[in-house]
Order: structure tokens, then C-alpha cells, then sequence
């Protein structure tokens, strides 16, 4: 158990790609249809949707299916079976669940707006479960109306590498136990703003810009106390030179005072690891620093010691007992 330290920075505050075709040779008559492939043959994902087009389908969508859309748009990539545990969880069995959910995403993915990546995440056994999905371009136009932004250009996304699927899939881990420990009464949560509605530009003391890049922006209540974190989600992958890199921008941005000005806080950065030996590396590290800017940093494990940390409780204590 790794309980939190309370931190008088973050701590409580009172509640308040589509394929090219040779350009057809010039002649008299018209243009063979056979140098394009016909539209049925072109995947869904790919097809461009007319306004018109897209309004109608958003008319035949579901409550649910909008924010299973929009949920995948926020947070980058979702597994199959993190889309079971946040908007299935009521079907009275787990096997239940998966079955409706797996209907759902292939439906969605017929209509052209979730795409299934290449590879699966979770081993050979992950099964449809680890099946990984994205929003389509015609997906993220869709958000962008709903959202009132009009229709947006949008030029699709590429296959992302491992590391960035396994990074962004930790991530979008950290807001599906949220969700649910906010749906177990533990905490309420507030806000979970994942990147790139999370990054912070800034001026730095040369005159400079920069731009800090935290893997997410997690608010919570507990109680009468309200909590806000940075947060860095750590795989193991970086060396103590990028470790540093990241805690001197932090520092750097703390030192701006923007954070302080526009939210009357700077929120405590919060390092989520998957080991206890890495956390004790990154323990180490942060203690190098002055004490003035150590007190800006915390790290945890992930589970429910990361939600400890990220709500301050002590484990074991009452509901909204805090430290």
C-alpha cells in the first residue's frame, strides 16, 4: 500500500489511408467507371459522407451509441472490453454484456464510424476483447457537429505503433476506474481531460514558448474536498534523462504561475506506474529535487492505489477521510 502525502498544491480545496488510381490516359470518349472501384467496394471508413449523409445517420444513433463515439474521440483508442465496462456494466452478466457489446461496436464499425486496428492488445487469449478501436474520420466529423463545430476536415488517422496503443490504452484504463469508482460511490469524478485538452502552453522565463504535454488532467471530489492531478501514466520505457526532462517542464510551468492564476491551484503531478520497483525509481528521482519542487510530485501504482493517491484518502479510512 503506497498511501498519499497531502500535498498543499494539488491537494483539497474547499468543494466549490485511402488507396490512389492512375490518372486515367485522355480520350474522346468519356471516362471508364472500371478506373475507379465501385463504391461498394470501398470500405466504409473510407467513404467520405455528405452533411446531409451524416446528419441522417446521426438521427438513427442511440443515446449510447453518441457517447461510445464520443468517449472514443476523447480518449484516442478504447479496447472492446473497456467499451463493456463503461456502457454495458447494467446487463446482469459479464458474458451478457460482451455479447451486446460486441453487436454494438460492429455495428458502429458497419456505419463506417469505429474502426478495429490491425493488432489486438491483451495476448493471444485477449480474444474480440482485446480488439482495439478507434473513431473514423467520418466518426470525429460526427463529434464535431454534435458538439456545434459544424462539418470538419478531417484526413483520418494511420495505423499507430505498439508503444502508442499500449500507452493511450493505459490511459484510457485510468478513465474506465474512475468511472467506475465513481459509479461505486467512491469518488465523484469531475473532469478527465486526456491529451491534447490537457497540454499547457505557456511562456517560459527566456521569453520563450513552450508547451507542457501531461497524459491527462483528472479532477475529483471527495467529500467536501476537491482534487486535481497532472498525470503521468509511466510504462517503464524512459530513462532517468527523460524522466528529468518532464519534471524541469513541470517545474517550469508551476514557476509561470498560469496555472495558478486561471485556476486558483496548480494540481499535483501524479506519476502512475505499473510496478512498485519503478515506483521506487521514480521515488528516487523526484527526491533529488529541492524540497520547493518535490512537493509538486507524487507517485503511485496503478489500481486502487492510484485512486488513493489521486483522491488523497487514506485506505482503510471512511468515506472522504482524507490526508
Amino acid at each position: 500500500m503506497r498511501p498519499p502525502d497531502r500535498s498543499p498544491l494539488g491537494g483539497p480545496l474547499a468543494s466549490s489511408s485511402t488507396t490512389g488510381n492512375t490518372a486515367p490516359r485522355a480520350a474522346s470518349g468519356p471516362v471508364s467507371d472500371a478506373t475507379h472501384p465501385p463504391l461498394e467496394d470501398v470500405p466504409l471508413s473510407q467513404r467520405r459522407l455528405s452533411r446531409r449523409g451524416l446528419v441522417q445517420l446521426a438521427d438513427q444513433l442511440s443515446d449510447r451509441d453518441q457517447a461510445i463515439i464520443e468517449t472514443l474521440a476523447k480518449l484516442r483508442l478504447l479496447q472492446a472490453d473497456q467499451v463493456r465496462r463503461l456502457f454495458f456494466h447494467d446487463i446482469s452478466t459479464k458474458a451478457g454484456s460482451a455479447r451486446v457489446c460486441r453487436r454494438s461496436l460492429q455495428r458502429l464499425t458497419e456505419c463506417g464510424l469505429l474502426r478495429p486496428l490491425e493488432r489486438q492488445v491483451g495476448g493471444r487469449r485477449a480474444g474480440s476483447k482485446g480488439t482495439v478501436f478507434a473513431t473514423t474520420a467520418a466518426g470525429r466529423r460526427l463529434v464535431a457537429y454534435w458538439a456545434g463545430l459544424g462539418d470538419t476536415s478531417d484526413r483520418g488517422m494511420h495505423e499507430p505503433g505498439l508503444p502508442f496503443v499500449k500507452h493511450t490504452l493505459a490511459i484510457s484504463d485510468l478513465y474506465v476506474m474512475l468511472v467506475e469508482a465513481d459509479r461505486a460511490g467512491t469518488l465523484e469524478l469531475l473532469a478527465f481531460d486526456a491529451e491534447p485538452a490537457c497540454w499547457r502552453s505557456f511562456t517560459t522565463p527566456l521569453g520563450g514558448s513552450s508547451i507542457l504535454k501531461p497524459d491527462a488532467l483528472v479532477r475529483v471530489a471527495v467529500g467536501e474536498y476537491e482534487h486535481a492531478s497532472f498525470v503521468e501514466v509511466d510504462l517503464g520505457t524512459e530513462g532517468r534523462g527523460a524522466l528529468l526532462r518532464k519534471t524541469d517542464a513541470y517545474i517550469a510551468y508551476f514557476e509561470s504561475g498560469r496555472e495558478q492564476a486561471r485556476h486558483g491551484l496548480f494540481p499535483r503531478v501524479v506519476w502512475i506506474t505499473t510496478t512498485e520497483s519503478r515506483a521506487r525509481v521514480l521515488d528516487t528521482l523526484i527526491a533529488s529535487l529541492p524540497a520547493g519542487e518535490r512537493r509538486l510530485f507524487a507517485t503511485t501504482v496503478t489500481g486502487d492505489d492510484a485512486i488513493w493517491t489521486l483522491t488523497g484518502t487514506i485506505p482503510g479510512s471512511p468515506a472522504g477521510e482524507t490526508r
